[in-house]
């Protein structure tokens, strides 16, 4: 599942308490879930893993993440035994990988940070190979530094540089700065020789330079691996997002020969002709989950749902 949209309201980047229950509910049914998303291990963590474990998430759960468009990846039990350190103390699991100080008082509920500034869990994977090189970086979060009244610099990101709308910030006045900043990227880009592997991704809420093979189907593939290695392989396969992008998990399964379903949760952009079903809210509206007007979070939650109802029943519709 993507998280912006289907789990995490876009504006408010909370998670609805009706989506909390609903994966704790799975969890406990031993459904394997990967959160598979171009958003931070950071932002997974105290977003989304946070309120799952406050609600009971089973210590067991096959629950995975899978950040950066899959250039960062852990696995919920490593979640398992972590607890609030005393102030000034450091978190368990935790290394001091960018030379910064991984001790002072954080916002979390007792989960390590995983920031610039914190270091890297040790529980944590980061691929080396698809950092942006520091200096390019460097010069990118200068450049940010023109644009603070609509977007900050996301330094949870440990190997792709994000700059993110403001909370709360207009989108029709965020993206007009984003056209602006993107064409001053686009042109660093073009005169840094060592960006040639980097690409510019532009989203509704952010605008991304990554490494060429980020995206939505590498990130399935390392769901895929992260599954395998902790039971069995699930007979059907369910891909939830809100943007055509996020189609390429379920291009990657399919290719695979593994049944899918793609669940879109914010359909305007049309649904393109596939070789596998889709899913929208007048779907799950016409079987009595969430409304055929639900959008994002609301038919994510409607999914979840509907999941919850139907799992193990073999002739289900979809």
């Amino acid at each position: 599942m993507d998280v912006d949209g289907p789990i995490a309201s876009p504006e408010t980047r909370r998670v609805p308490d009706g989506i909390v229950t609903a994966l704790v509910s799975l969890a406990g049914r031993g459904i394997p879930v990967v959160f598979n998303t171009g958003r931070s291990a950071d932002f997974v963590l105290q977003h989304v893993a946070a309120p799952l474990l406050a609600a009971g998430l089973p210590g067991d759960a096959r629950f995975h993440a899978v950040c950066e468009k899959g250039a960062v990846h852990f696995s919920f039990a490593a979640l398992a035994d972590l607890a609030a350190p005393a102030s000034g103390s450091a978190r368990k699991g935790e290394t001091g990988e960018y030379g910064q100080d991984p001790t002072d008082t954080d916002r979390d509920a007792g989960l390590p940070r995983a920031t610039r500034g914190h270091g890297v869990p040790v529980w944590m994977e980061v691929d080396a190979g698809m950092r942006l090189p520091a200096d390019l970086e460097s010069r990118l979060v200068r450049l940010v530094g023109d644009y603070t009244d609509t977007m900050f610099y996301d330094d949870t990101k440990l190997a792709m540089f994000s700059a993110e709308m403001n909370v709360g910030e207009s989108p029709e006045r965020y993206r007009a700065g984003q056209r602006d900043f993107e064409d001053r990227v686009a042109g660093l880009l073009a005169e840094d020789r060592a960006a040639d592997a980097f690409q510019l991704d532009s989203t509704i809420i952010s605008s991304d330079v990554e490494h060429a093979s980020s995206g939505k189907d590498r990130g399935a593939e390392r769901s895929w691996a992260l599954i395998a290695a902790d039971g069995e392989l699930p007979m059907r396969w369910f891909t939830c997002g809100d943007s055509r992008t996020d189609y390429a998990m379920a291009d990657w399964l399919q290719e695979r020969g593994a049944p899918v379903v793609h669940v879109d949760v914010r359909h305007e952009d049309g649904i393109p002709e596939t070789p596998y079903p889709v899913m929208t809210s007048d779907d799950l509206a016409a079987q009595g989950f969430g409304t055929a007007e639900g959008r994002h979070e609301e038919a994510g939650q409607a999914f979840l749902e509907w999941a919850l109802k139907t799992t193990g029943a073999p002739n289900a519709t979809m």
